[in-house]
């Protein structure tokens, strides 16, 4: 992840899990031969109804802060 930048979440997250679809570490990790949905370390993922990211994987890019329809995700300068 970008040493600059943090991806937060407020607490009004749906569960709908746009942030999975359109994160461009996900789409890259789901394209591998062996990737598997129960065991791929995912920049992003739904958990309980909630949008979780792994900030070792993410790349703070901010595609699903800017895709969020209820503006759960938010990129913030550090």
């Amino acid at each position: 992840m970008a040493k600059d930048k943090k991806l937060v979440q407020s607490g009004n997250c749906n569960g709908c899990g746009i942030c999975v679809t359109v994160c461009p570490t996900n789409t890259k990790l789901s394209k591998a031969e062996d990737f598997d949905i129960n065991t791929a370390k995912l920049a992003i993922h739904v958990t309980n109804g909630a949008a979780v990211v792994d900030y070792n994987t993410c790349i703070a890019c901010g595609i699903c802060s800017k895709n969020c329809p209820v503006g759960s995700l938010a990129m913030v300068q550090l």
